[in-house]
């Protein structure tokens, strides 16, 4: 049977009258919803026509569903029920009235850091449950988390687990292959960027650091027109830091830092102890962590133990005085040569982003579901095999030994050289991959 459109009063299952749309998007529709037995409101998501027979994205509805009612949480939207009616599958939820987080920043730009460590602390909550269920959300974004109007706070609540992986899945479907990019390009981690299976809690967390920096800065740390360009900087590019950009809590800096970290093993273990760390920022006592309802059991909480803290960077003693020779000054013409090369590299990469067509900021915004490993190979600074290297050098002075520090500015030469041609072979796939002319 071919599913068909709806319509305000169109009865599903004799039991779910439609009202109005509310919203919808490239998969779904979401409509307001009386329940003709027990007289209440609801919100109904259908599957729109156009896709209602594709079967990957039929199971992937199931699987937003199946996911979301497994997550027993204030923070995450309840699922009521599910059904296929005149072959259309469907999935009843709690209505909610309110305003996701999007809809917020679009219209007060930036929160404060009290705001925006609720939205932390109720968003780590969700992500908790996930992480105790074995889930991966992994399309975690300002769209997807909706707050909620309630008398004394917003409740931030999770949408949408769509995309939603089980760590202890074993079969591989198109959703789970290794080299499929799955998620929104400006929150992904950098290995959801590469495709690579070995995606865990942990690329949620990134995402939540995005968020945090997006809530009080107004900006994204990762922004770009084309796709390519946008996974290059968030697999290569250093992070911005966000007191240069706006005001932020003290300690923030290294807060972002740890929870951007490129290595997964260097950030935040759980989402937790995250939330605390965040919390500790913002002061004792001026954030509320108490659950969003008596019966929720809270999964973050107040704690005896002293608030987290993040470790201070360490202290460098000075260099010693040395005296000026010709060394010196063949070191710095090195040093000139590779950054002048680094900056070359970023002009090349400047120049080539308007070569080819800028898709809309919304197709960015919208989820990804593309092979995507051989993308960033270029840029995965080590899984694309081995690449020859031009490395730069100086000659060490005859006649004496210029001792360790010798070998710290060749090797700071070699550095900026490498970078300057990491970036240009980061280009030139990009620009292959995309079909770029030269």
């Amino acid at each position: 049977m071919v599913s068909r459109q709806w319509a305000a009063g169109d009865v599903l299952a004799e039991k779910y009258r439609l009202v109005h749309e509310l919203g919808r998007g490239g998969m779904g529709a979401v409509w307001r919803a009386e329940h003709l037995v027990l007289r209440s409101d609801v919100a109904v998501k259908l599957v729109l026509t156009a896709v209602a027979t594709s079967e990957p994205l039929r199971a992937r509805f199931l699987r937003e569903a199946q996911a979301s009612a497994a997550l027993r949480s204030p923070h995450v939207v309840q699922i009521l029920d599910y059904g296929v009616h005149q072959d259309t599958p469907f999935m009843v939820m709690e209505l909610l009235e309110g305003e996701s987080l999007r809809q917020r920043l679009q219209r007060v730009g930036v929160l404060s850091a009290e705001e925006t460590a609720r939205v932390v602390v109720h968003v780590a909550r969700a992500l908790a449950k996930a992480q105790e269920a074995g889930i991966v959300h992994r399309d975690l974004k300002p769209d997807n988390v909706f707050l909620v109007h309630n008398a004394d706070e917003d409740i931030a609540k999770v949408l949408d687990f769509g995309i939603a992986k089980a760590m202890t899945e074993t079969g591989v479907g198109a959703e789970t292959q290794s080299g499929a990019v799955l998620g929104t390009a400006y929150y992904m981690s950098p290995e959801q960027a590469r495709g690579t299976r070995s995606v865990d809690h942990r690329t949620d967390l990134w995402a939540l650091g995005v968020i945090a920096f997006e809530c009080l800065t107004g900006r994204r740390p990762f922004d770009g027109a084309v796709l390519g360009d946008v996974l290059v900087k968030i697999c290569t590019e250093p992070l911005p830091i966000p007191s240069t950009l706006a005001a932020v809590p003290p300690g923030f800096d290294a807060w972002f830092q740890r929870a951007l970290a490129r290595d997964p093993d260097q950030r935040f273990s759980s989402a937790s102890e995250m939330a605390e760390a965040f919390r500790a920022l913002v002061g004792p006592g001026r954030v509320s962590l108490a659950p969003a309802s008596a019966a929720a059991t809270a999964v973050i909480g107040p704690t005896t133990a002293a608030p987290h803290s993040l470790p201070a960077p360490p202290s460098r003693a000075p260099p010693a005085p040395k005296k000026s020779s010709p060394l010196v000054i063949a070191l710095v013409a090195l040093l000139g040569v590779g950054a002048l090369g680094t900056l070359g590299a970023a002009a090349y990469l400047w120049q080539q982003r308007g070569t080819a067509a800028a898709p809309s900021t919304s197709t960015l915004d919208a989820p990804l579901a593309a092979s995507g490993v051989e993308l960033l190979d270029a840029v995965d600074g080590g899984d694309a095999g081995p690449r020859t290297v031009k490395r730069a050098g100086a000659a060490k002075p005859a006649g004496g030994d210029a001792g360790p520090e010798w070998m710290t500015e060749v090797k700071k030469a070699q550095k900026a050289q490498e970078d300057a041609e990491k970036a240009k072979a980061a280009a030139d796939a990009l620009k292959q991959k995309w079909g770029v002319n030269q």
